[in-house]
């Protein structure tokens, strides 16, 4: 669902500037609370995204992080009701997204 959908708006943004992130290993968890009613309900998602290069070797990294959210379907569908919340770290685990 999200993951994929966010893992598969990188890999698309970074290779339409005809350049290879992966391996791409993406891992999402959900934090589980109750609501007013104390139903149980999804509070939030984390998703974290781990590319399998050095952030500084791929070109237009500003450009592609600033943007590839805006083209996941189901992320920006579902962030209208429970919050996203996505980090991106390369091959020696710098946070690239959200900055630093």
């Amino acid at each position: 669902g999200v993951a994929n959908c966010l893992s598969d708006s990188l890999l698309f943004a970074i290779r339409k500037f005809k350049q290879n992130p992966e391996p791409i290993e993406t891992r999402a968890r959900c934090e589980i609370g109750r609501n007013e009613q104390n139903r149980l309900r999804i509070l939030a998602i984390y998703v974290d995204i781990h590319i399998g290069v050095p952030g500084a070797t791929l070109e237009n990294l500003d450009r592609v992080l600033a943007q590839f959210q805006d083209f996941c379907t189901v992320s920006s569908s579902v962030s209208l009701g429970i919050p996203v919340n996505v980090t991106v770290t390369d091959s020696n685990n710098q946070q690239l997204y959200p900055a630093i």
